[in-house]
């Protein structure tokens, strides 16, 4: 019998620190793409740090955040500017950060695309997020509901009942509200560059 244990994780907008340290952890990964859309959840948001603290990035969604509509369904609204408000946040809050100037063009590069669906920005922003921590890591999407977990399964899909990751940086704003956990990958990727893997395999 093999020993090999799939992780099951959400599709996370520019994952979580917590998302990275299942996924780079894990045998090998299932992404979930068959339930239903989570409001509230990394699904379509990601947090970064700013002078004030905690920053939300939100894609809006068509049919708004109550919908019952399975992940791979979702839309994503244009109405309003969000990509360009993504951005002008991430620029404010990080460009004085040791590595951001060595990300930007991929990280502005990823807000010229237009998706039509959730499930691919949120797929995309890993790739570009893998792209620049030169991560090998493979994934694989789900092609129906895993409901019966087995024992070779690890179920990582409801991450608001997780613990944060043990891990503290230097972060931009720390001297003003402390370290703020709970943050996107990108903050960390900004902060300590190249070490980010190394720092989420010891936490």
């Amino acid at each position: 019998m093999s020993s090999v244990q799939t992780t099951l994780l959400d599709c996370e907008y520019f994952p979580s620190i917590e998302w990275y340290k299942d996924y780079l952890t894990a045998d090998e990964v299932l992404i979930e793409q068959y339930e239903y859309f989570v409001r509230a959840s990394g699904r379509n948001r990601c947090y970064v740090c700013g002078p004030n603290g905690k920053i939300a990035l939100t894609v809006p969604l068509l049919g708004g955040r109550n919908q019952k509509t399975l992940m791979k369904d979702v839309k994503i609204s244009y109405d309003e500017k969000w990509q360009h408000q993504h951005w002008y946040t991430l620029d404010a809050c990080y460009r004085r950060t040791p590595f951001f100037e060595y990300f930007e063009q991929s990280i502005f590069g990823f807000y010229q695309k237009k998706h039509t669906f959730l499930l691919d920005l949120n797929l995309n922003s890993i790739e570009v997020m893998n792209q620049l921590m030169k991560l090998k890591n493979t994934l694989l999407l789900s092609n129906e509901y895993v409901n019966n977990i087995e024992d070779h399964y690890v179920d990582k899909r409801n991450r608001l009942k997780l613990k944060s990751v043990q891990i503290e940086y230097l972060q931009p704003f720390g001297e003003r509200h402390g370290f703020v956990s709970g943050l996107s990958m990108l903050d960390l990727l900004f902060c300590m560059g190249n070490r980010s893997k190394e720092l989420i395999l010891i936490s």
